[in-house]
Parts: structure tokens; sequence; C-alpha cells
């Protein structure tokens, strides 16, 4: 693939994730300043219950699409033909044991009604990743980013209207049918019209069938791992906390992780880069490193201390007084997006220098210690437990993943990491300190914009960055003919 093809196609993502994730973060504040924080947190709950059972309605599948299909695209019908059988078939199993557990667990009929409508999105959704996976394979992306946006659109469109009508709450949640629906259509009537396929042709090719099943492990468990550990805090304090618990942390989480967007977009750029150097040039892959981690600390750094300074004035002007309790749970949970961010090149690396098991084994040691720490702290301490928990499991995520890197690719620059990182960190407290002087002062807005001026004149006098490495990060992450493989490093 070429540079620019590659440009292009990160430029579709990253528009189209930063736009989903405005759109969902201001739906979510619509659900939460109609319904309280009781009533958010019933929301938050049902989705995030259907979306840990979903991934088993996919198991690595579109993963696998993506990458057969840009190998050999003349075999994306048959792939595709086999895994919508595999995907129908898992469905109602799937849909059947979602919603059996929720009666199990004794939800409320409201939650369970939320959840069964979740999970018919869910189930929907499972062919859209399909469809979209073989449009990637295909190298274009365009489709997808417009779907997911003006999906996304769809869901604030029809959520607004349900409340102004006073519908009830599962009513937001068949908002989201709605949205899921509309990339349903999108996707099968573009996938037939401009590459040539049949959307809802199925297969039981044996074939096939083995090939999926031989490769598709480290793919399913990756996902496994990754969606409980994500989404099961929730579905914990539902049961050890009450629904005002979920609420505040639905909160704080729905913040925390609205920004993980651009590390996921710089990810994508980095990771052909990646790929390259571990067969051409491998030497460069110690600097690849150092630079990403380097980057995306940098853009991290800011973001964590303004939303720690500021998160009582940010709660209160998004979602209104009633949700004070979401304030700690958030000072909280903002850090694990320290680790977030910085856990992306590493996993990146991993995966390009065909590391996926160890990076399956990393997750899934995550995924226990999240469990266990949820388990310990969630009675005592409910959502900020909650917020612990997922700071310390994603610690563990970065810090495991950057070890087996060391051992296993190539040696981690620690001691370039750290030069930079102090000078980072320090740049990032001293605006945060400068915010808090201005705090119970001005209006938000005013500072926000104190911080924004402040952050980069203190990277700047702390050279943390050079102007050059200013210059050509802004100019990867804007597209602007610079390849990612060009950052200095």
């Amino acid at each position: 693939m070429s540079e620019h093809k590659v440009a292009k196609n990160t430029a579709y993502l990253m528009t189209a994730f930063i736009g989903q994730k405005v759109l969902a973060f201001v739906y979510f504040a619509i659900v939460a300043r109609s319904f309280g924080v009781e009533g958010a947190g019933r929301y938050f709950l049902a989705v995030s219950f259907a979306t840990v059972f979903a991934v088993f309605l996919d198991l690595g599948l579109s993963n696998v699409i993506i990458r057969e299909t840009a190998k050999r695209p003349e075999d994306a019908q048959k792939l595709l033909a086999v895994a919508m059988g595999v995907k129908a078939a898992m469905s109602g199993i799937v849909f059947a044991l979602t919603n059996g557990i929720a009666w199990v667990m004794a939800y409320p009929g409201e939650t369970r009604l939320m959840i069964l409508i979740a999970s018919l999105v869910m189930s929907v959704d499972t062919l859209n990743l399909a469809w979209y996976g073989v449009m990637r394979g295909r190298q274009n992306l365009k489709y997808e980013a417009v779907g997911v946006v003006v999906g996304q659109a769809v869901s604030l469109a029809f959520g607004g209207m349900f409340v102004l009508m006073g519908m009830s709450l599962p009513w937001l949640v068949v908002a989201l049918l709605l949205n899921t629906v509309w990339n349903g259509i999108w996707a099968f009537v573009n996938l037939k019209r401009h590459f040539g396929l049949e959307p809802l042709r199925f297969s039981w090719d044996r074939q096939v069938l083995r090939f999926f099943w031989g490769v598709t492990i480290p793919f399913a468990l990756a996902g496994i791992f990754a969606r409980v550990y994500s989404y099961i805090d929730s579905i914990m304090l539902s049961k050890l906390a009450d629904d005002a618990a979920v609420g505040s942390y639905g909160v704080g989480y729905k913040i925390t992780f609205s920004f993980q967007c651009l590390a996921m977009a710089f990810a994508a750029a980095m990771y052909p880069a990646m790929s390259a150097a571990c067969v051409r040039e491998r030497d460069r892959l110690p600097g690849l490193l150092t630079a990403s981690v380097k980057y995306l600390l940098l853009v991290a750094a800011p973001i964590v201390t303004g939303i720690f300074v500021l998160a009582g004035p940010l709660i209160r002007t998004i979602y209104g007084p009633g949700f004070d309790g979401a304030i700690r749970p958030l000072q909280v949970l903002i850090f694990s997006l320290v680790f977030a961010f910085l856990y992306w090149p590493v996993g990146s690396l991993l995966n390009a220098a065909d590391r996926q098991r160890e990076n399956t084994a990393v997750m899934g040691a995550t995924m226990v210690l999240n469990v266990a720490l949820n388990a310990i702290l969630l009675p005592d301490l409910g959502a900020v437990g909650a917020a612990w928990a997922s700071v310390a499991s994603n610690a563990l995520l970065f810090f495991a993943a950057l070890t087996v890197s060391g051992y296993r690719v190539v040696p981690v620059e620690t001691l370039r990491i750290l030069n930079s990182a102090w000078r980072i960190v320090a740049a990032s407290v001293l605006m945060g300190g400068l915010v808090r002087l201005g705090e119970g002062h001005l209006p938000l807005p005013a500072l926000v914009a104190i911080g924004v001026a402040a952050y980069p004149s203190a990277i700047l006098a702390l050279r943390a960055v050079t102007w050059r490495e200013a210059r050509s990060l802004v100019s990867v992450l804007g597209h602007r003919g610079k390849a990612v493989s060009d950052l200095p490093i």
C-alpha cells in the first residue's frame, strides 16, 4: 500500500473515530441529564452487559477477513460467506445466553428489556463488522467512516426526539439499534454496489471453516480478554453496589475513554512503519517505539492533568450538580488513560513482530487482575474502587507488554523514554498548577484556554520536544504530506 493511501485511510479513520466519539459523548450526556445518575447507570449497564457477550459473536473472524482479503482479494466472497454462516449461528446462541444470564442475575424488568434491545444491536453489528472488514481488506475505509459517523448522528437525532417526547429509558437503546440498522443497510449496499460481493450469501465450506478455526484463536482470545476487562467492572458494580454507582462510574468512563481514539489513530498510522521495519530495518524499531511512546505521552499528559484539575467544573457543566458523585471516580480513572495511550504502540510492535501470542497472554493477565481487584475493591469503595482497578489493570497491560517487547523483539530505550517522560510530566504539572490558580475565579472555557496556551510553552521551555519534532508530529496527525515513518526518532 502506498504512503498516500495509508495516510488517506488513516485520515478517514481518525475523522470517523473522533466524530463518532464526540457524538456518542453528547448522546450519553443527554441520557444522563434526562434520566439522572441512576438512569445513566441502568443504560450504561445494559450496553456494557451486551457488549461483553457480543465478543462471542465475532471470535476474531473480522480481523482474519481484513488480513486475508488484503492478501487475496479474490477470496473475499468465500471468506465472507463462511463468516456469515458462523455469525448467523452464533447470533441465536449468544442472544439467548446474554438474556438468560441477565434473567438469572435478577435484574429489574426495565434493565432486562434494555439488555435485550442492546443484544439485538450487537447481533446486527457483528454483520457490519464483517462487511466493513472486507472493505478494510480492500484498503477502502471511506464507506465505514461515513457509516459510523452518520450512524451515531442517527442515534443522537432519534434519542433526542425520544427524550423530547417523554419516552422511557429503553427507547434510548432503541436509538442505538437504529444506528446499527443504518450501518447495516449502508454497508450492505456499498459492498454490493462498489465491491461486487453478495453480503448475505451463507456457506459452510469445511476447508474455510478449518482455516478460520486455525487462525482465529489468538484474535478471539485477545478480543475476549479486552472486552471483559473493559466492561466487567460495570456489571460487578451493578451487583456489589447500586445503579447510582454504575452511573457515576459510567460518566467517568465515557469522559476518560472518549480520548482513546487519538491513540488508536496514531497507532494505525505507526503500525505499517513498524511492520516494514521488522522486515527491512530492524535497527529502526527501538527508535520508532521510543518516538511513539514519547508522542502519545505528549498528548495524554495534558488531557489527564487538565481533567484531574477540572473534574468538578467539567462534571457539573456537562451533567449537572446531581452527578457530583462522579467527580472522584473520574479523577482516579483518568490516570488509566496514560497507560491506555502508551499500550497502543507497544501492542502494535508485538503484533508487527508476530508476537500476537505474547500480546494475548498479557491481555489475559490484565483481565484476571482487573476481575480480582474489582472483587476486592468494589464492596467498600464502589465506583472509586472500580476506577482504581482500571488504573492498575491498564498499568499492568502497558508495563507487561513493554517488558515482553524488550525481551522478545528489541531493546527498550528506557533512559530515553524516562528523559522525555519527566519533562512532559513536569510541563503538565506546571500547566495544571496554573489552571488550579484560576479555578473558582474564571469560567471553564477560560480555564481550558489557559491550559491550552500554557502547556506548549512549558513543553518548549523544558525542551521536552524540539520545534522540528513538534512540526513533524502535527504534520503526521494532520496528514499533510509527511509519512509517520518520517517522524524524528
